[in-house]
């Protein structure tokens, strides 16, 4: 059961959840995000949408391939989805992005039809592979090889799921707009007055402004979403 479950004490602070329940909840499989980063879909159904109550409904929206991640059906109850993901629900007619509240909880924000087909991919790794070709690594897992790419580490790109390309890169550089995935101003926007240089084993940090004041932030937590304005909608909030 350990494997399989978690704790419900145990489980991420990001998960909003009832933590004094029923003991046990649904672990995420191994996928595109990590235990902390992610919930299950079961959870989403469940917990955030309310859109089954027992794990036989849950089961059998997913056979019906009622909801995509990613413009990809998902049947597996323990899938894990995380932050920018895209949520699918096309009997309905509902479109989600998975973002962080200000408390640091997974939340969903209810996006157009057109915006779905689009997803904000942060490079975590960029190296040299064989054949001359470069693989980006992504916040999401997602690996893409490229023949050349101008972007680095920290920066992100404007993924368009319909053509399976990148649309356009966006630089972690002086006033561009950014979104806070952790640290204590989670889930708010910003934008960036300065990238500080890293020094020895340090982790590079940023001076942010939000909403007029300035801070101090490290790198790891900085989504980059446009130069003046942002690529995705990040406002109407469930």
């Amino acid at each position: 059961m350990v494997q399989n479950h978690l704790s419900r004490i145990a489980a991420p602070n990001s998960w909003s959840l009832k933590r004094k329940t029923n003991k046990w909840i649904a672990r995420p499989m191994p996928g595109p995000h990590s235990l902390n980063h992610s919930f299950t879909l079961s959870f989403l159904l469940n917990n955030i949408l309310e859109y089954a109550k027992t794990a036989k409904e849950v089961r059998k929206i997913l056979n019906d391939g009622d909801v995509l991640i990613d413009n990809i059906v998902r049947k597996e109850s323990k899938f894990p989805v995380g932050l920018m993901d895209v949520i699918e629900i096309p009997k309905l007619k509902e479109f989600y992005r998975i973002t962080y509240n200000n408390k640091g909880k997974f939340s969903l924000i209810s996006i157009k039809k057109d915006e779905a087909k689009l997803k904000l991919l942060k490079i975590i790794r960029k190296s040299a592979v064989k054949g001359g070709k470069l693989q980006l690594t992504f916040h999401d897992g997602r690996n893409i090889l490229l023949d050349k790419f101008n972007g680095k580490i920290g920066d992100s790109v404007l993924f368009d799921f319909d053509k399976k390309n990148i649309n356009k890169i966006l630089n972690l550089e002086k006033g561009s707009l950014v979104y806070l995935s952790g640290g204590s101003h989670i889930g708010k926007l910003g934008k960036i007055k300065n990238v500080i240089k890293s020094k020895d084993l340090q982790k590079p940090k940023v001076t942010v402004d939000i909403d007029g004041n300035e801070y101090i932030t490290l790198a790891e937590y900085i989504f980059v979403l446009g130069k003046d304005k942002p690529e995705i909608n990040l406002e109407a909030k469930k």
